[in-house]
């Protein structure tokens, strides 16, 4: 009995330690005493249950009215509700003396906790006209009760979403499907889709969806949860929203590692200190300011880690750079996204590895001119692309001879390149792709980026994976150090390379 203790509470443990997924209340709080799914009645559930969303499926009636059932045969009946009339099928009396309720009394109750997200599931209709009935009509009473900040459209059928998005462009919209064939994230990203809804058994044996839907930007949602295992792989992959039938229970398991989170933070803090014994640090924005030299601060840290750990840098530019960044310290670089690697021998710097794999500069020039025209990046000042002497390539927007002051203010969210992330990914796929810099898409050779840097002098310095941490501070989608986070390896993010001292006194 002590042992299933023990194991539970580290699997518990474990799951604190990732990003937590929000809680969707499938087909509303129905579960509870004296309810029934897709009614009014589960609706206030979900919301007196403090869940962060609601899932419910919304038909069009025979004479276009709007009502929510999960259907689409009505429950204790043989009628089909988008085959006959509201009055019908209002007059049918559900489970526990419930009434099928219209969108419109559904919407008013949900707007009553401003901060419930609606997933509104639209349900498949007979006809592709049908379909888009049904789409103009939610639209119409949408724009009416103004609940698109509340809402998320899905469906089962593409050409719904669709429809959603020409006639509402920019609305939330996620598929679902169950089916072992999915469409590819990069192709769900193209048509303008916010996410992508999973069914658990779909992802059995292709949990690694999940982490490619979110490569490309996509909320990810995995239904239904209904069992700690479930929550466990929801956690291990970052899913975004667990949708379940006993959102009560699944709170109070999430409650649970939520209130666990400081403990496990010292645990995991604790874990860290005793078996790491190999430190992978970023440079700027971890140890410096982008291009500044490293402060007295944080060149004691690294003094600090040294006496007990060995510590050494993994950056994206090269080592000559890095190391006169930091003021000729003398450490281990791993630059380039692991093309290059320098050591210090008898007090002198000293290259003892420089891969290089030269760029395809036709090609690039090609796509590179095709990005400019469609994204409007026509005026640029000096070269286009910069193809470096490793094999790495450097498209500045602004071109490389920018003002830096133009740099800086140009993008300074990511947000212009974030736009353009999707479709730069699926054109060089055979690179690693990161939006570099402030106004730049940087390329290096696929199997050229932190992850691998880092396990590579691993494996050749004789540490497992797991007695590695990464420093660093750019873990989003398209980052510098995203491959770390995608691939599972343990880190800390910084957020203020002057709290750097603080951040990582625990490891002293």
């Amino acid at each position: 009995m002590r042992k299933t203790i023990i194991l539970l509470l580290a699997s518990v443990l474990s799951l604190a330690l990732s990003a937590q997924p929000k809680l969707m209340s499938h087909r509303g709080f129905y579960k509870a005493p004296g309810s029934y799914e897709n009614t009014l009645h589960g609706l206030r559930g979900a919301q007196a249950l403090g869940a962060d969303g609601v899932e419910f499926d919304v038909h069009l009636t025979s004479d276009d009215s709007l009502l929510i059932l999960h259907g689409p045969r009505i429950p204790g009946t043989d009628l089909n509700i988008q085959e006959v009339t509201c009055a019908e099928a209002r007059r049918v009396v559900l489970p526990e003396g419930h009434q099928i309720p219209s969108l419109r009394e559904y919407l008013t109750q949900a707007k009553e906790t401003p901060a419930l997200i609606l997933f509104m599931e639209l349900k498949a209709h007979p006809t592709p006209e049908r379909e888009t009935q049904l789409v103009e009509k939610v639209l119409r009473l949408c724009d009416e009760l103004d609940v698109y900040g509340q809402t998320v459209f899905i469906s089962f059928s593409f050409h719904i979403c669709d429809e959603v998005l020409r006639l509402h462009p920019g609305a939330r919209v996620a598929p679902v499907t169950s089916s072992d064939s999915v469409m590819r994230p990069k192709d769900l990203k193209a048509r303008g889709y916010w996410g992508i809804s999973y069914y658990f058994k779909t992802l059995m044996n292709q949990a690694w969806m999940l982490d490619k839907a979110h490569e490309y930007g996509l909320k990810t949602i995995l239904w239904p949860v209904n069992s700690h295992e479930l929550v466990d792989m929801a956690f291990a992959h970052n899913v975004d929203w667990v949708s379940s039938d006993y959102p009560d229970r699944m709170q109070n398991l999430l409650g649970a590692i939520e209130d666990l989170d400081d403990w496990s933070g010292e645990l995991r803090k604790s874990r860290m200190r005793d078996t790491k014994k190999l430190i992978c640090f970023d440079l700027d924005g971890t140890l410096t300011q982008h291009k500044t030299q490293l402060t007295e601060a944080n060149k004691a840290v690294l003094d600090t880690l040294m006496k007990r750990y060995e510590v050494i840098m993994v950056g994206a530019g090269n080592c000559p750079r890095i190391y006169h960044q930091m003021n000729d310290y003398p450490i281990t670089i791993v630059g380039n996204y692991g093309m290059q690697e320098s050591h210090i021998i008898d007090g002198q710097f000293v290259i003892t590895r420089e891969d290089t794999a030269p760029a395809d500069t036709a090609f690039f020039v090609k796509n590179c001119n095709y990005l400019r025209k469609k994204y409007g990046y026509k005026k640029y000042k000096g070269d286009p692309i910069e193809f470096h002497q490793s094999g790495m390539v450097t498209f500045g927007l602004l071109g490389t001879k920018a003002d830096k002051a133009d740099k800086l203010v140009f993008d300074p969210d990511r947000a212009k390149r974030r736009v353009m992330y999707p479709e730069v990914l699926e054109i060089f796929k055979d690179y690693a792709v990161y939006i570099g810099g402030s106004s730049s898409f940087d390329f290096a050779p696929k199997q050229y980026n932190k992850y691998d840097a880092c396990v590579r002098y691993a494996f050749e310095h004789g540490y497992t994976v797991d007695e590695v941490l990464f420093v660093g501070d750019d873990f989003g989608d398209g980052g510098g150090d995203s491959h770390i986070r995608i691939r599972g390896m343990d880190y800390i993010e910084v957020t203020d390379y002057e709290k750097l001292p603080e951040l990582m006194k625990f490891m002293y």
